[in-house]
């Protein structure tokens, strides 16, 4: 709209101000250009980003799911004690108690 007056209002006027307004015009046309590039990358842009996000969000629920299924493996192995393991625990155990019943037994003297 400008341009269009700017364009009526020089008509009459010498080739200068012709110059001027096709300069103007040339310089409005190459930014109406790189304006919708820019609009056009910005799309791009948009459409990777809600791509990545959606990627996200699958690796972060399989993350989810690995630290649950690593969970319930270290409880079962804990549940799988062998009866060496559970000799060896009442070994430590009752030696333990007879630190402590030493210590006491110092105590009280």
């Amino acid at each position: 709209m400008f341009v269009l007056y700017l364009y009526l209002k020089c008509e009459g006027m010498n080739s200068e101000y012709d110059d001027l307004v096709n300069s103007l015009k040339d310089k409005i046309f190459r930014l109406i250009l790189l304006y919708e590039e820019e609009k056009r990358k910005n799309e791009v842009l948009l459409k990777d980003k809600d791509y990545f996000e959606v990627q996200m969000k699958e690796k972060m629920n399989q993350l989810e799911q690995m630290n649950q299924k690593y969970e319930n493996l270290k409880l079962g192995k804990m549940m799988e004690i062998t009866g060496s393991d559970v000799h060896d625990a009442r070994i430590k155990i009752n030696r333990i108690v007879r630190e402590v019943d030493q210590c006491i037994a110092l105590l009280n003297k």
